[in-house]
């Protein structure tokens, strides 16, 4: 081998061997963070924060799913995906994080499941990629409540408060009234639906209705989520007069923060029922049975008056969208056999280099204008050097195949016609000018007169 091509392969393999640790390095990846910090205990919500990355920027988001975990309830809070931005070994990446809520309900060990993740993204700019990456493995280790029962999960939340409010004083209150009590459990850090659902007890002697829940949370400002609410209603009857003790509602919950149990609860409530007023002995006349409405005949010919409106409507609707229609299609076909259209195809050939797209759409667009052979109007409203690209353009439709396999540039072609196109415009109109908001002749009659071939 010579010795002075050696080094260029030397240095071409170099190139490319650093080009493939580049694409190595630009794979996507996914990572996976625990949100939550310190000791995890059964019953409390864990955060997991997972990124997914790819290089250059995303060109449909990823599609993060919900995965069971057994012994777990795995949720994801609807909160839109957090956008990120990182240069690793010199290449971009565009990320985006969405957060898990995972609560454990027994002590024990969880491993997050290597569920896929698909994606698109720009590997090579404007052409989309389809990327997939795996939920990376992440271990959480969960505590078992102190003094719970084997490990399993109770209440564990930052604070939990209860409120409780009577539609009515429960001390004026007669025989056979109803009493209606509303308890709101409030609980920092944990979801509605993992609040338990209160005991409603009811004294000897009076009925209780218990009605569905409502659950709720509270978020702050910027939409973080803060904690759940649970609403529950029960509706006590008291058919004798009497005095009552509804039972207290409490609830027993584990702080982690301060690593102890704690507990909340709606007071218990004393309510008084007085005996109702005497009942009348007499009894009343049966009512008489209800008549038949007589026959509304205004009624119904208002109505057939608005029907026949409505249709007549509908039909003048119809013809006017056919019209419209019709309109909009008359102005399609115009600009489509316009004179700026033919030109616009002159300048999109230019613009790819392809000399026969390019040849096809200035035959086209001289013979649409009567500007026949193209040639003469060069010389009246080119400058040289487009009379010379063009000459260099046509010389090149016939090259012999080792000449023709070099690629036209026809750039320099874009400009000058252009500018011919506008002083050749310019002497259109200050020959005959055009009425204003009137649109030019869509076929000049010098169409039919046009010779076959320049």
């Amino acid at each position: 081998m010579n010795r002075r091509i050696q080094p260029i392969l030397l240095a071409l393999a170099a190139f490319w061997l650093s080009l493939a640790n580049v694409a190595l390095a630009a794979d996507p990846f996914a990572r996976a963070t625990l949100a939550t910090k310190g000791t995890i205990y059964a019953g409390q919500q864990v955060e997991v924060d997972v990124d997914v990355f790819a290089p250059n920027y995303f060109l449909s988001p990823p599609q993060f799913p919900l995965f069971d975990l057994p012994g777990t309830i795995v949720t994801m809070p609807d909160d839109r995906g957090l956008n990120l931005n990182e240069t690793i070994d010199g290449v971009d990446f565009s990320g985006i994080r969405k957060t898990y809520v995972i609560t454990p309900q027994a002590a024990g060990d969880y491993t997050l499941p290597p569920v896929d993740i698909p994606f698109g993204y720009a590997a090579v700019p404007g052409k989309t990629t389809q990327g997939r990456v795996k939920l990376p493995t992440l271990r959480l280790t969960v505590t078992e409540v102190p003094g719970g029962a084997d490990g399993k999960a109770g209440v564990t939340a930052e604070k939990v408060t209860i409120t409780q409010v009577f539609d009515r004083d429960p001390a004026s209150l007669r025989a056979g009234d109803a009493l209606v009590r509303t308890v709101t459990f409030e609980a920092d850090g944990l979801a509605a639906m993992m609040i338990p659902e209160p005991s409603f007890e009811a004294p000897a002697g009076v009925k209780v209705y218990v009605h569905d829940p409502l659950l709720s949370e509270h978020r702050s400002d910027r939409g973080v989520f803060l904690g759940g609410v649970r609403k529950d209603t029960a509706t006590y009857v008291f058919a004798k007069a009497g005095t009552y003790t509804i039972p207290a509602i409490s609830l027993q919950w584990f702080n982690p923060s301060l690593g102890k149990t704690q507990t909340a609860e709606a007071p218990l409530a004393k309510v008084s029922v007085a005996a109702a007023p005497a009942d009348a002995t007499a009894l009343a006349p049966p009512h008489p049975p209800p008549e038949n409405a007589p026959f509304d005949w205004q009624w119904w010919v208002g109505a057939g008056l608005v029907v026949v409106a409505l249709a007549l409507l509908i039909h003048f609707a119809a013809v006017m969208a056919g019209r419209i229609q019709a309109w909009f299609d008359e102005i399609r076909t115009r600009k489509a056999q316009s004179e700026a259209t033919a030109f616009h195809r002159v300048d999109e050939g230019c613009r790819s280099g392809d000399a026969e797209r390019f040849e096809a759409a200035i035959d086209a667009w001289s013979r649409k204008t009567g500007n026949v052979p193209m040639t003469q109007w060069l010389d009246r409203f080119a400058d040289p050097e487009t009379r010379a690209a063009f000459a260099n353009h046509q010389q090149s439709l016939y090259r012999d195949q080792q000449d023709a396999a070099q690629k036209p540039n026809l750039l320099p072609l874009r400009a000058g016609l252009g500018k011919a196109r506008s002083r050749w415009l310019e002497q259109i109109f200050d020959d005959e000018p055009v009425p204003a908001n009137e649109l030019p002749d869509l076929n000049p009659a010098f169409d039919a007169d046009l010779p076959t071939s320049r």
